[in-house]
């Protein structure tokens, strides 16, 4: 979840609110000549506070990462569990199920593809400095080879951290699971964190455990499904779909599926727990029960057949064991988690999370979330078996069982602290709290919505009383514990760490500035450092968009179309859907979570928003914009009331509500949209009041029926246009030349074929139709003989889930990615055409040479450490190749002045 950003209520009268000129053509990159002859055809609180008096903090809105530029005047709510409902529906199958391993086998199917496209697999090497080495393959198609891409960040917003590990003899080397971005490490406490392997066959890190008796042995838990009774073949399904867990057996360099949780019953692990006995001994926690091992992992046996979100054993006896799940009740076991019985004395809850008192194991801390959205502690003194409520009142505010944190002082079984939005230390066993964060001063204070608190390994409570928190916003460090409170105490430690959650964004190219929607992190502005990315709006992030003519023009929203404007360059916003003619149908069930909306590209005054019905104005840049209703809504949908019976789903989306649309580039009449259920429309007088829309996709071969992700309308000829569909399915992306009389599928044959992936975007080459580029929950795929082959590139923008490709530009491509943050490829440079770098030293002389498709005689720059570059040409066989000579012993860094991303380091003896 999280935080807000002040609005500023005044409009800068002075700007002009005529048209401006149309941005000056793209240059194209060199694959495109050919297809560019076309011509176009139409155009804090104390323990007192606290104690008996049956207050909750039941505020919903935060703030965004503190910003001291901004004003804060609103506050806008954040709604995980509302995007956990929208992720799982937008990628239903037309039967309404997402097939277990869909994810997995779309991976397989990109792994097979680069192994066949480039004769290489693409596979893990050493870790060097925290980062994946890999093996070389050739230039992916359309400029995406795998230098073209270029990290934006954030590195200093973070995202949502379930799971934290750190080595117990080396302190500084730690390790953090994201739910959407994968694992991270970290050599120097948090001071930067690099990604272990971006291509780990599944990113969504729940939890993880380092073997305490052989530090080299780690496993970690992937699916997040906490929101959801995760049933396999129906919609309850995990937001961010698991694959089981993964094991390391060298200290966490590099990972492999543990082929015995390949299974469905696996894609949603939520907890794992080794005997402190028998290291081969592990309990795992997931949806459908609790697993146990005695072989490391190579077999189970599932001991308990009911959703289980905590497992935990004794600290020294591993006999014993205690579990906590989803239903209020807590459990216990004493034969190492063979066999499991109820404990008593829990009421009134939800989740249930469980910690042993280690100084005192008899002692067992139950920390629950109350069916009012609220956290209060129980504790048993029998081993887990009898628990007694600790908490008078109403406790602490909480998301349901989203977000609840527990830790017990290893030096004081009386010490406790419990999170949910925000964190409370108890030091008399959880009868009273002091508030000790402040979600609304990050990340001065402590990001909202706590997740998981671990101690430093040194810990001892007097000389060393430092504790990590993860949270929605990344990680956290209180060097105290004791002493941390308010904005005292706290460390912010998102260095480099790249795994924010993003929707949408939008650039102006001549500014160079992005703005970006994230959930849980708001409305993010970057101006060109990947560590000082800037919160401008609260809330969950959605889409956003740039005045291509003024850079002044920002326009950035929350959840369900509260779009709000800024006339100053992001340095404050203000909404613009209410006012006399309001855009009436925002806010409620009316609109998706995350609508879609935008600038029309032929006129910067004129705006488009999708909800039940398609909204327009052209007025955009007035005090008040007045919004009116340009397609009717559909009337055949009947939207399911609330959650089935015995299962906690929140309502979907309305399948009728519009998911996309797209005006023709050159001719603002020719409006495409899509709905949620599959429908589509084109209308050709839209500038008209009342247009008439023409329904297309029941023509022969009938499109898919399923959630329609992106529109892109051919510039040149406005007939033909390409449409993409969400669900993992083999037919995401269909073209038609006729303006949807007749359809052809374009997702290639055999070893160029596009994943069975949902497809979220689709984008044309401005200057040259025909060169394709999609966005799937599996990377980046380019095709430039429309549609017929795809390629993607050996290193591409992760295969972390990509929401929106956009274009910066003519030449810069911009990846919006769920849970990596923002990348970009400058397709037109010699960046993507660079096939490999070697470098290596001998007899004081540092040799760099690179490998290439670039023409001869095109020129690259040399640089040794830093030093002013040498440029050197491309010679007949894309080679190009330099000598530095009276090199000093040690290490040395070669790069490439014209790719920022490529850099090889030699070592000099």
């Amino acid at each position: 979840m999280d935080p807000p950003v002040a609005m500023d209520k005044a409009v800068d009268p002075s700007v002009a609110t005529d048209a401006g000129a149309a941005p000056p053509a793209a240059p194209m990159p060199a694959d495109a000549a050919a297809a560019a002859a076309r011509k176009p055809a139409n155009t804090a609180a104390t323990d007192a506070d606290h104690q008996g008096d049956g207050r909750a903090r039941a505020s919903r809105v935060k703030r965004l990462p503190w910003n001291p530029d901004v004003r804060i005047e609103d506050y806008r709510p954040e709604h995980p569990v509302e995007w956990a409902v929208t992720r799982s529906q937008q990628r239903l199958s037309e039967n309404g199920d997402i097939p277990y391993g869909a994810l997995m086998n779309a991976l397989r199917q990109r792994e097979a593809m680069i192994e066949a496209q480039h004769g290489v697999a693409r596979r893990s090497a050493a870790r060097t400095n925290g980062a994946s080495h890999r093996t070389s393959a050739s230039a992916g198609v359309g400029g995406l080879g795998r230098y073209a891409w270029t990290w934006l960040g954030p590195g200093n917003v973070g995202g949502r951290i379930r799971s934290i590990v750190i080595h117990p003899d080396e302190p500084n080397r730690m390790w953090v699971g994201s739910v959407s971005g994968g694992l991270w490490f970290s050599e120097n406490a948090g001071g930067r964190w690099d990604p272990v392997d971006d291509f780990l066959p599944n990113l969504a890190i729940t939890c993880m455990v380092m073997d305490p008796r052989k530090s080299k042995v780690m496993y970690a838990g992937t699916g997040e499904g906490v929101f959801f009774l995760v049933n396999d073949g129906s919609s309850n399904t995990a937001a961010m779909r698991g694959a089981g867990i993964f094991r390391s057996t060298d200290g966490g360099k590099t990972w492999a599926q543990l082929e015995s949780t390949a299974g469905p019953e696996w894609h949603a692990v939520a907890r794992i727990a080794i005997s402190p006995r028998k290291r081969k001994t592990i309990l795992a926690a997931n949806s459908t029960g609790i697993y146990r091992s005695t072989d490391g992992g190579s077999s189970w046996t599932r001991t308990f057949d009911q959703r289980t979100l905590d497992v935990d054993f004794h600290p020294t006896d591993g006999n014993l064991a205690v579990a906590g799940r989803a239903d209020n009740v807590a459990m216990y076991s004493t034969d190492g988690g063979v066999t499991w019985t109820n404990a008593t004395g829990i009421t009134g809850g939800t989740r249930v999370e469980l910690a042993y008192a280690p100084t005192n194991p008899d002692w067992v801390y139950a920390c629950v979330s109350g069916t009012n959205q609220t956290l209060r502690v129980w504790r048993s003194t029998d081993g887990g078996r009898t628990y007694s409520l600790r908490t008078s009142g109403n406790g602490f505010s909480t998301l349901a069982i989203y977000d609840n944190a527990l830790w017990v002082d290893p030096t004081n079984a009386e010490l406790i602290v419990i999170g949910g939005l925000d964190l409370h230390r108890s030091t008399n066993g959880g009868v009273s709290f002091t508030t000790i964060s402040q979600w609304n001063q990050a990340p001065r204070s402590a990001h909202a919505d706590q997740h998981v608190i671990v101690q430093h390994p040194d810990f001892d409570g007097v000389n060393n009383t430092t504790v990590y928190f993860g949270n929605d916003g990344g990680i956290y460090r209180a060097d105290n514990v004791y002493t941390v409170q308010g904005t005292n105490g706290w460390q912010e430690l998102n260095n480099n760490l790249g795994i924010t959650q993003f929707y949408g964004a939008a650039a102006n190219a001549d500014s160079g500035v992005v703005i970006a929607g994230a959930q849980d992190n708001g409305t993010q502005l970057f101006t060109g450092d990947t560590e000082a990315w800037r919160a401008v709006i609260g809330g969950d992030g959605t889409y956003c968009a740039a005045d291509p003519t003024d850079p002044n023009y920002l326009y950035g929203s929350t959840q369900r179309l509260n779009i709000l404007r800024s006339t100053n360059g992001g340095n404050s916003f203000s909404g613009i859907t209410g006012g006399p003619n309001p855009l009436a149908d925002r806010g409620g069930l009316d609109t998706n979570f995350i609508p879609v909306w935008g600038l029309d590209p032929n006129n910067e005054n004129v705006m488009y928003a999708t909800a039940a019905r398609l909204w327009r104005t052209t007025n955009v840049k007035n005090a008040q914009p007045n919004w009116f209703a340009i397609k009717p809504a559909l009337n055949d949908c009947p939207i399911r009331p609330g959650p089935p019976p015995g299962q906690d789903h929140y309502l979907d989306n309305n399948p009728c509500n519009i998911s996309t649309f797209a005006v023709a580039d050159g001719d603002s009449n020719v409006i495409w949209v899509g709905h949620n259920r599959g429908d589509l429309y084109v209308t050709r007088n839209a500038l008209e009041q009342n247009p008439v829309w023409t329904r297309v996709d029941t023509n022969e071969p009938r499109l898919p029926k399923r959630w329609v992700a992106s529109i892109a309308i051919d510039p040149y000829h406005h007939d033909r246009v390409y449409v993409a569909y969400m669900g993992y399915e083999e037919d995401n992306v269909w073209r038609t030349e006729d303006g949807g009389q007749s359809w052809q599928l374009i997702v290639g044959e055999g070893e160029s074929r596009l994943p069975a992936a949902p497809v979220t975007s689709i984008l044309i080459y401005p200057t040259a139709p025909g060169h394709l580029y999609v966005g799937t929950d599996v990377g980046v795929f380019a095709s430039v003989d429309d549609g017929a082959s795809w390629s993607t590139s050996n290193d591409g923008p992760s295969s972390v889930g990509v929401d929106q490709l956009l274009w910066k530009g003519g030449c810069g491509l911009l990846a919006v990615t769920h849970g990596r943050g923002v990348f970009e490829a400058d397709i037109c440079g010699p960046c993507g055409r660079i096939d490999e770098m070697s470098v290596r030293c001998k007899r004081s002389r540092v040799t760099a040479k690179v490998s290439s498709q670039l023409p001869q005689y095109d020129e690259l720059t040399f640089s040794l450490d830093a030093q002013p570059g040498q440029r050197r040409s491309i010679d007949e066989n894309g080679v190009a190749k330099i000598t530095f000579r009276n090199v000093a012993p040690g290490t040395h860094t070669v790069c490439i002045d014209e790719c920022p991303a490529l850099c090889r380091k030699a070592e000099c003896e």
